[in-house]
């Protein structure tokens, strides 16, 4: 009897110390999650993404605020902000801007210190595999954050870790800017349709460069040696044949201010993202044959001075890809 009882002493004891030891818990809600390593015990506990503030609205250059350093294996994501645009889909166009942050200084990776762009559609070519499964399926506006792990061959210039912290930003495809009223009608008359801008106007050609904002953004200002993604149209003032256009596809192209026409590159100069602008460019800013009437809507601006890298580079996720409008004779 006696060793019964002990032996039911024992049972009991073993089981309150299973009962009373920790749980390990999944990794958190809506964060897809890499590996991860005992380094990360400690942020494990608390998400992750507790050590990460990120300020400042979609579009603009990100503020990071990093409690502590990040150490990861792998990659995790946090959905920052649901925007209200247009769905992504693959195959469809898309713009992002990327800043990308050191894991343990927080400091900005970036060249520049400015976002990244890029543009196309959304498929690997364009934004790599990981950030088009990122992408895909969120709306214009949206923000989300990608904590992830790099080759130490891979980081960027400056990085003090292999763990980068990216912010990526969903961009409209079309200028989004408020409405300014009695801009439209003179000398440009300017209606969109379903396949882009309606422009139309009087019988008295502009003499000189006239340029009229139609939408004025809140975004980041173009500077004259920039780099400017934008969905434009081209037609020619005496004929009205259309010349140039984005809006056939809907993807934006790159207007580099180095190359482009004069006349376009002057009207760019110290407007905003966001803004829709409506341009007449006399002969002598132009092709050299007719006054042209533009309409350009400034959807992202970055420093023409980086060199495009492909969309894994650390500190750099690529750029937007060299289009833009006919430039004059040089």
């Amino acid at each position: 009897m006696a060793l019964v009882l002990c032996l039911v002493l024992i049972a009991l004891l073993v089981w309150g110390m299973r009962s009373t030891a920790p749980q390990v818990t999944s990794s958190e809600s809506g964060v897809q999650s890499g590996s991860n390593t005992p380094a990360q015990s400690a942020q494990s506990t608390a998400s992750l993404f507790d050590l990460i503030k990120v300020s400042g609205r979609v579009g603009a250059t990100p503020v990071l605020d990093l409690a502590a350093p990040i150490d990861i294996k792998g990659s995790k994501r946090r959905i920052y902000k649901q925007g209200e645009g247009r769905f992504i889909a693959e195959n469809t166009p898309v713009l992002v801007s990327i800043t990308a942050f050191d894991g343990h200084s927080g400091s900005v990776l970036n060249p520049s210190g400015r976002a990244r762009l890029l543009v196309g559609h959304a498929d690997a070519a364009t934004l790599g595999e990981d950030l088009l499964s990122s992408v895909v399926g969120l709306a214009e506006g949206s923000r989300i954050v990608v904590v992830r792990s790099l080759n130490p061959n891979a980081t960027a210039p400056g990085a003090s870790s292999a763990v980068e912290i990216d912010v990526v930003d969903i961009l409209p495809a079309i200028a989004t800017g408020v409405v300014q009223e009695g801009a439209n009608g003179n000398p440009l008359h300017v209606e969109m349709g379903d396949e882009g801008p309606v422009i139309t106007h009087g019988s008295t050609e502009p003499l000189g460069l006239t340029t009229q904002l139609l939408l004025k953004g809140e975004g980041a200002q173009v500077n004259k040696d920039d780099n400017v993604v934008a969905q434009y149209i081209v037609m020619g003032w005496s004929d009205g044949i259309q010349r140039q256009s984005t809006w056939s596809t809907g993807v934006p192209e790159l207007i580099n201010l180095a190359k482009v026409m004069p006349g376009v590159s002057q009207a760019l100069v110290d407007q905003r993202v966001g803004s829709r602008i409506a341009v007449t460019v006399p002969p002598d800013l132009a092709t050299g044959d007719d006054t042209l009437a533009v309409v350009i809507d400034i959807l992202g601006t970055e420093p023409a001075s980086v060199d495009a890298q492909s969309p894994q580079s650390s500190g750099d996720s690529g750029s937007a890809q060299s289009g833009g409008v006919t430039s004059a004779p040089r």
